[in-house]
């Protein structure tokens, strides 16, 4: 083949490719996370594998993506059937209020910073008769109904993405090895020696990023969840499940243990209030400045500072998404940058 029929053939490549990721740009996201999902869980399907009698290997990948699937769906599960009840029992207070008003809590008034204005608030809508309804007409029914609408859509589309994703997943798990080859043979014809080894750092990054934050965010979920139930929170499994899955975005714990400590010193219960706050505080430091940064830090060979600034901006630039991505493109670029300066060694 000629220089010129190989520069065509690369051209006609990359608009095949270009096309390609136009037409299904929409559910790129689905992709990535399968392709997460199976980076970080393809240790322990290989174990899955070894342990499986012979003739039930070849549904390995069904049977692997199953297990997956209870693992995201079962806690989902709980919190939406959780979240439901108390979304009864506040669909029941708020008709209680409607028809013969709702006093407030003895404890509204003492919330810091904020008592009295809810108080006041609580006193004109909720406490009065039919308040609540003339409250709800003020604010506009219309954007009420246009983001109820908009929830339902939002639901919709999320479900075909997870369903996707999950599709994904099993032909990763089934077809994992054969395409890691294509690629890194690819990254090689493309990038030479260095690229295989940026491509398995990012494999390193993801798998480390996932412990780092799944992993330490369900522990702290737990740890929290059990000083709730101790301190007498109200709920204590559904703030438990709440601090795990805001441990993931950072300084998103914080603001939960926070208000959580709000609720039970406006509650009267000073030295719970006061020991929640300490708690959440020490797990939070140990967990960001000790764990996560081993975990993921060691993994990608990342200095705290290009961790923090990676899953931050990653969120800002992909969402959620961004919590895996952004550590590997700041992993890619310091690799890079101590590649082309000659000091590996050095910690920057």
């Amino acid at each position: 083949m000629t220089i010129i029929q190989n520069r065509y053939n690369a051209l006609f490549g990359a608009a095949v490719l270009s096309i390609a990721i136009w037409l299904i740009h929409g559910y790129l996201g689905a992709i990535a996370w399968a392709g997460i999902v199976a980076l970080a869980s393809w240790p322990l399907y290989r174990k899955f594998i070894a342990h499986l009698p012979a003739k039930a290997k070849r549904w390995a990948p069904l049977l692997f993506t199953l297990l997956v699937t209870l693992l995201f769906l079962v806690p989902l599960g709980y919190i939406l059937i959780v979240i439901g009840h108390e979304a009864s029992l506040l669909a029941g207070a708020l008709v209680e209020a409607q028809t013969r008003g709702l006093p407030p809590p003895s404890w509204v008034g003492r919330i810091p910073f904020a008592g009295e204005s809810i108080l006041a608030w609580w006193n004109k809508v909720l406490s009065t008769p039919g308040g609540f309804s003339i409250w709800f007409h003020q604010v506009g029914q219309g954007p009420a109904l246009d983001w109820l609408r908009f929830f339902g859509v939002e639901i919709v589309h999320r479900s075909i993405v997870l369903a996707l994703t999950l599709l994904a997943l099993y032909f990763l798990y089934r077809d994992g090895e054969t395409l890691a080859m294509r690629l890194l043979s690819l990254t090689e014809k493309v990038l030479g020696t260095p690229g295989k080894r940026h491509a398995s750092r990012a494999v390193d990054t993801i798998r480390g990023t996932v412990n780092g934050l799944i992993l330490v965010g369900i522990a702290e979920g737990l740890l929290l969840g059990l000083a709730y139930a101790l301190a007498g929170l109200p709920s204590p499994a559904l703030w438990g499940a709440l601090t795990g899955l805001l441990a993931i975005i950072p300084f998103g714990m914080p603001a939960l243990f926070g208000t959580a400590s709000l609720i039970l010193l406006a509650q009267g219960n000073q030295s719970a209030a006061l020991l929640i706050l300490i708690w959440g505080t020490l797990v939070m430091l140990v967990s960001d400045h000790v764990v996560r940064p081993m975990l993921i830090g060691d993994s990608a060979e990342l200095p705290l500072i290009w961790i923090i600034l990676g899953i931050l901006g990653g969120i800002e630039t992909f969402g959620l998404l961004g919590l895996f991505l952004g550590p590997v493109i700041m992993a890619t670029m310091v690799s890079l940058w101590r590649e082309w300066t000659n000091v590996r060694d050095h910690p920057v």
